[in-house]
């Protein structure tokens, strides 16, 4: 998990939104397709970031680009976790 600017995520995640992009944990099968495709742990990565955010929100962005992944934030506290693989 790596730190991602709030702000940056935040208008990230409002280009996602506008353009159909934005995965919620509510959205099952657009949720879990793009999880086991990209063989992520959404799992661990919310127990990575309940260690540091007291309400944190899981939602993947899927827009084509080097911005896509799962991010896990929170508004209270401003702050954002990305989930990436280091090779």
């Amino acid at each position: 998990m790596v730190d991602v600017d709030y702000y940056s995520f935040r208008q990230l995640l409002k280009q996602a939104t506008d353009r159909g992009g934005r995965i919620e944990t509510r959205d099952t099968e657009r949720w879990n397709a793009y999880i086991k495709t990209h063989k992520l742990n959404a799992t661990a990565a919310r127990a990575i970031a309940a260690n540091r955010f007291d309400s944190p929100e899981s939602v993947i962005i899927d827009l084509g680009g080097e911005g896509d992944g799962l991010y896990v934030y929170s508004d209270l506290e401003e702050g954002c976790l990305r989930l990436v693989y280091q090779s």
